[in-house]
């Protein structure tokens, strides 16, 4: 939803109104502003007045390749908490499952409260980390394997 919400923002000139945006998809904007603030946090959005507009990294994102894309997510997670924290975590391991990684996570207040269980933290890391093919998973034991770099 992040990619497709910059994808539509460069379509309108690389500047548009979130409310506008949220008419055109026939969404809520209350269901479209979470992803404006992810698209935020990752650097690829800047928001000002109720207006989205591209960032030098999401014009970059935009003509960019799958992979690179890929690889550019990548980077920009590790510099947003959660995953600042998981990278850190990760860093040491060569696999892990996500109820081990929430008790790590448990660990700092301000995470735990933002994700209450493991499933939360399963269906984050399949959603964000095997996109930016940071980790592999095997779905019969729920296990996430670090890539080497």
């Amino acid at each position: 939803m992040v990619i497709g919400l910059v994808d539509v923002v460069s379509e309108r000139g690389g500047k548009a109104d979130v409310a506008r945006i949220a008419i055109d998809l026939q969404s809520d904007v209350d269901d479209l502003l979470p992803i404006v603030e992810v698209a935020e946090a990752l650097g690829l959005l800047r928001v000002e007045n109720g207006d989205v507009s591209l960032t030098n990294l999401g014009e970059k994102f935009v003509k960019a390749t799958s992979s690179e894309r890929k690889l550019m997510l990548r980077e920009a997670l590790m510099n947003v908490e959660p995953f600042y924290t998981i990278f850190k975590i990760i860093k040491s391991r060569r696999e892990f499952t996500a109820e081990e990684l929430f008790e790590d996570l448990s660990e700092d207040k301000d995470l735990v409260e933002e994700y209450r269980g493991p499933e939360q933290i399963h269906q984050m890391l399949l959603q964000w980390l095997l996109y930016t093919e940071t980790v592999k998973y095997d779905g019969e034991e729920k296990r996430f394997y670090v890539k080497s770099s």
